[in-house]
């Protein structure tokens, strides 16, 4: 019991909630914009093109958003971007009911609650590495993931319940309320000291080059940011193609694909659940070779069933091993960063999913035109399994490596204070 308190903190148990409010707003945007899309332009492609101006933002504001993360107070980032989820939500479920705007408004208002998401995750999970010791950052990360699919869950059932009962437009101003009331709760955390030397920076190409220096002689650190973009492709070819295969494929409707997507979220959860409960969690790279692989068959499973039985069994699979992959690699991540790095190194993170983001929105959609889902499906499957053997020798002798890497830290801190 004593060992599970300075995890179970009051501080952290906020910093959960609001995590799982903030992910409740996601989970129902995740189901109104990709349908309300759908309606209006009946195609995969629209969805694609929706998630390549929605990374973006991740893309190009990389640099202010993590240097903002180490700079400032962390949880008026958070407050800020939760308002700035929450407006844009509301603006656009009033003009698209009244009929004043069309789906290419849609596409605007999607680059401003990008701008929400960019600033708000590299914030919050470096508050969270700041206010976490180093033995407990698994469980917490597990905790994270957990708490993410748990709104997730939350969001994306209320989310097919209230598009069949009142509209895709009116479940997106329903769904603004869960960013309020993620940015009240976001008052009551606890405040962080922020590095000083970090507050007299100008977040400029100086600070985004030490930054990737930082990365480039911790080899650990730079092996734990490419993998991640696995678990992340995965989750991006689903977030384009889910919606259009119950649609086109499965031939139902927006409650099927609310179901599929709470089973993905469920399988996520549960994952999260036994990682924090696990009294020996095990980090090496058989660890995450075995999550990679088995995350490869489940997406390849995925892409070949034809009865929705079948398919929600497949994807909870799918959510069940993205989050085993995740956490471990995600906790490589903050072990390998010092907290004043924290919040750049995150946003450089999130800079590598929106790449990702961009890349599937353009050839997934483009692609899913030309061939079968199921093709797209078994393409991505052995793309992570490739990556699965590949990280069998990305991770090996990290400890040496990680005792090599700290030998640079004082010379990185040199250079800051240059």
């Amino acid at each position: 019991m004593s060992q599970n308190k300075p995890l179970f903190s009051a501080p952290f148990v906020i910093y959960l909630a609001v995590n799982t409010m903030f992910f409740m707003g996601i989970g129902i945007q995740g189901i109104a914009i990709p349908w309300l899309l759908l309606e209006q332009s009946g195609g995969a492609l629209s969805v694609g093109i929706m998630l390549c101006i929605r990374a973006l933002p991740g893309i190009f504001l990389v640099g202010l958003a993590g240097n903002w993360a180490d700079r400032y107070d962390r949880r008026r980032i958070c407050f800020y971007m939760n308002l700035l989820q929450a407006v844009p939500m509301l603006i656009i479920s009033y003009l698209i009911g009244q009929d004043a705007v069309g789906y290419v408004f849609v596409y605007a208002i999607t680059l401003f609650l990008s701008v929400g998401n960019t600033f708000f995750v590299p914030a919050i999970r470096a508050y969270m590495q700041g206010m976490i010791e180093a033995p407990y950052l698994m469980k917490a990360n597990s905790l994270h993931e957990t708490t993410s699919q748990a709104g997730n869950i939350i969001g994306t059932g209320l989310g097919g319940i209230l598009v069949a009962l009142v509209n895709a437009a009116n479940t997106l101003a329903i769904g603004a309320g869960a960013f309020l009331l993620s940015a009240v709760l976001v008052i009551c955390m606890k405040g962080q000291q922020h590095d000083q030397h970090a507050s007299r920076e100008r977040p400029g190409r100086r600070n985004l080059s030490i930054t990737v220096t930082y990365i480039r002689e911790r080899r650990v650190l730079l092996t734990a940011i490419l993998f991640i973009l696995i678990p992340s492709l995965v989750v991006q070819v689903n977030n384009i193609l889910i919606g259009a295969y119950v649609k086109d494929i499965l031939h139902l409707g927006a409650d099927s694909f609310s179901l599929v997507s709470i089973m993905y979220s469920a399988g996520a959860m549960l994952s999260g659940v036994l990682l924090v409960s696990a009294k020996k969690i095990g980090t090496g790279r058989k660890t995450i070779f075995a999550a990679l692989l088995l995350l490869s068959a489940a997406q390849g499973w995925f892409g070949n069933t034809y009865h929705i039985s079948a398919s929600a069994s497949a994807v909870f699979l799918v959510g069940f091993f993205v989050v085993m992959s995740r956490s471990w690699i995600n906790t490589k991540i903050m072990e390998e960063t010092e907290d004043v790095f924290g919040g750049r190194i995150q946003s450089v993170v999130n800079m590598m999913n929106s790449l990702m983001i961009l890349l599937a929105g353009l050839l997934i959609g483009v692609s899913a035109s030309v061939l079968s889902y199921q093709a797209i499906y078994l393409a991505v499957a052995g793309i992570g399994a490739a990556a699965a053997l590949l990280s069998w020798h990305g991770f090996k002798d990290a400890n040496q490596a990680k005792a090599q890497s700290q030998s640079v830290s004082a010379e990185f801190k040199y250079s800051n204070d240059k």
